[in-house]
């Protein structure tokens, strides 16, 4: 027994030196472009060289305060290489305000093999980075799909947008493959740009489709561009979603005054039309557009429609009919002039425009702070100290009381003293202790969540936001359905942060909990939305319109349901509306009124060409519901609110 491990820890050590576990390549981001409080893409390939033992373990990344060097996140994928190997995987991690490092490091599970079992607890491989400055929010983070040529990067990319000094950066994905397939991996992207690429289920995996969509409803903006890509985006997955309908491609034999003036190529001067240069006379491929339901023509004529946007969930799809990167559009100064005046007006949707505030907002420490509040009154051990420590007190003084007024030696008022005291601690503790040993140490949870639901798709996104708490000091998991995310709802790291696990499910794994401070989360997921599921009854509703409201008292909707004809007759000065509204559904929507989370609903501060904007129609409301997590070890919920926002179609409503 003894030879046989004896060799095979020397035909491991001996093997270390002329075999490797190594880590090939690590990028984050897009070409490091990336946004703080985000999630941002983290993509590592590890290379297997001639390894005496198949790997088989966790690939392990911590994300650290580059100062301090405290763990903040914790997260971990499984991983398995055989002796001469290589892998590519792909992990999520939730960029904090604070400058991080990331370590990465592969820890293998248990090696057993019949009567040996040696357990490596050291890392076989550890490896470092350090993530360049974000992209501030206010900037562009642009993501580009588009074959070798595309001219965009030199026409707009790091170029000045504005006074405010807002910047435009062009990341380019290399091929279709290197798309997310999960809807965070585009989480700080603002605007996506697909040029030159076929949209078919063979380029283009459900899962990768599914993700950009998703994000596009999130409040992303999609932009699709024309020209000679007519068969590209013809019967595409994406075509029924498009504001217009892809008639014909055509040839026209110039570019139009209403084109060019966007360019910089024509100019009017006393009712004519002048030429800046001689490139406006090249022939070029364009594609006939013909309006859907909710389309807005951004530029275009009766005849014609050049750009056409939709509004599609928070988010925003736009077609070019033409070929941005075809002359004369792709000569450097029309394009620059082009991508500013497109950006500057409808490069953002009103949702991610307003994240120029993010790094003002608080409202996760005010949920966090609310949930804290209520600590006292919800966990037995506190509300247990609350009783004993004033007895203990009272108690305490009455025995000094009484030992005092007692005609009796100092020696023996001493040895009174004392003794009560002691006898008073012995009581409080055993009292303390019993009830730790009676008292059920299950973990219970109080949870805010805000429910959006999108008709195009039938389908809805929701964000919980989770408080546990418990008796005495332990540990739990939440484990929960594929594609969804869970990150600590503050950035405070501790000695040994919980671990986050994709797989690709995400759960998380090893979870403090305690009765002193709650341990707080949110929690995300996307899910298809049954329209014969029954009926959904919402509280203190109203339907809001750009600023004119109706309020709605309590309303249900079911598969069957007309939501009320009724002319838009109030003004909503509040997002969301807190009239009416009493106990934690006021305190959260104070939060998310005085942190503005939901003002892009009725005011689309962004577009300059206000003439142009067809404001959502929302219905928000009130329900209190259960979450679908998986909680081990828990008791039932505690309070649990839901905010209800769904975006109407215009046929639902006659407003």
């Amino acid at each position: 027994m003894k030879t046989k491990v004896t060799i095979f820890m020397v035909l491991f050590i001996s093997s270390s030196a002329f075999c490797s576990i190594d880590f090939e390549e690590v990028t984050f981001g897009y070409n490091n472009g990336f946004k703080s409080e985000k999630w941002v893409p983290l993509n590592v390939t590890i290379r297997s060289q001639n390894e005496p033992i198949p790997f088989n373990g966790e690939l392990i990344v911590e994300v650290r305060n580059y100062n301090s060097n405290t763990p903040i996140y914790r997260y971990a994928t499984p991983l398995q290489l055989s002796k001469t190997d290589r892998k590519q995987k792909h992990i999520y991690i939730y960029h904090p305000k604070s400058t991080v490092r990331l370590v990465i490091k592969l820890e293998r599970k248990d090696i057993s093999d019949q009567d040996i079992q040696i357990s490596i607890t050291e890392p076989r491989a550890i490896h470092e980075i350090t993530p360049p400055i974000p992209i501030a929010n206010k900037d562009y983070l642009v993501l580009v799909l588009a074959p070798n040529g595309d001219k965009l990067k030199k026409n707009i990319n790091n170029k000045q947008l504005d006074d405010d000094g807002t910047h435009v950066h062009i990341k380019y994905v290399p091929n279709t493959r290197a798309m997310p397939t999960r809807w965070v991996g585009y989480d700080a992207v603002d605007l996506v740009i697909i040029r030159g690429v076929s949209l078919t289920d063979k380029r283009i995996l459900k899962q990768q489709q599914t993700a950009l969509l998703d994000w596009v409803q999130r409040g992303g903006t999609l932009i699709l561009s024309g020209g000679s890509n007519f068969r590209l985006m013809k019967d595409s997955f994406i075509e029924q979603f498009l504001p217009v309908k892809l008639v014909r491609e055509e040839t026209l034999d110039m570019v139009p005054p209403t084109l060019g003036k966007q360019f910089g190529l024509t100019i009017e001067n006393n009712d004519s039309v002048i030429t800046t240069s001689n490139t406006e006379n090249i022939p070029f491929k364009n594609i006939h557009f013909e309006p859907k339901q909710g389309c807005q023509t951004l530029l275009g004529t009766d005849d014609q429609i050049f750009i056409a946007k939709r509004n599609f969930g928070s988010g925003q799809i736009i077609c070019l009919a033409f070929d941005y990167n075809a002359p004369s559009f792709s000569n450097l100064k029309a394009g620059e002039t082009f991508w500013r005046w497109l950006l500057k007006t409808n490069g953002k949707s009103p949702k991610l425009f307003a994240d120029k505030y993010a790094p003002f907002r608080q409202h996760d420490e005010k949920i966090n702070k609310h949930f804290l509040s209520k600590m006292p009154t919800q966990v037995p051990l506190i509300k247990l100290l609350a009783i004993v420590l004033p007895l203990y007190l009272i108690s305490w003084g009455g025995i000094t009381f009484y030992v005092g007024r007692r005609g009796c030696s100092p020696q023996k008022r001493m040895r009174g003293y004392w003794l009560g005291g002691l006898i008073t601690v012995f009581v409080s503790v055993s009292a303390i202790g019993f009830a730790r040993v009676v008292l059920p140490k299950n973990i219970g949870l109080d949870m805010f969540s805000i429910l959006t639901i999108y008709p195009e798709r039938k389908n809805a996104h929701y964000q919980t936001y989770v408080s546990l708490r418990s008796f005495a000091f332990t540990k739990t998991s939440i484990d929960s359905y594929q594609d969804n995310f869970v990150r600590p709802l503050l950035n405070e790291g501790r000695t040994h942060p919980a671990k986050f696990f994709q797989q690709p499910s995400f759960s998380l794994q090893d979870v403090a909990v305690g009765p002193w401070a709650p341990s707080t989360y949110v929690y995300d997921i996307y899910f298809t939305v049954d329209a014969q599921q029954g009926e959904i009854t919402l509280e203190n509703a109203w339907i809001i319109k750009g600023e004119k409201a109706i309020k709605l008292g309590t309303i249900t909707i079911g598969k069957n349901n007309i939501l009320p004809q009724e002319p838009l007759n109030e003004q909503v000065k509040k997002i969301p509306p807190d009239e009416e509204l009493d106990g934690n559904r006021k305190t959260f929507a104070r939060i998310l009124q005085q942190e503005g989370l939901f003002l892009y609903l009725s005011n689309p501060e962004n577009l300059l060409n206000t003439d142009e904007v067809q404001t959502r129609t929302v219905l928000i409301g009130w329900h209190p519901t259960a979450t679908p997590i998986t909680w081990s070890n828990r008791n039932d919920a505690g309070d649990s609110e839901t905010l209800v926002i769904m975006y109407l179609n215009e046929e639902d409503t006659g407003m």
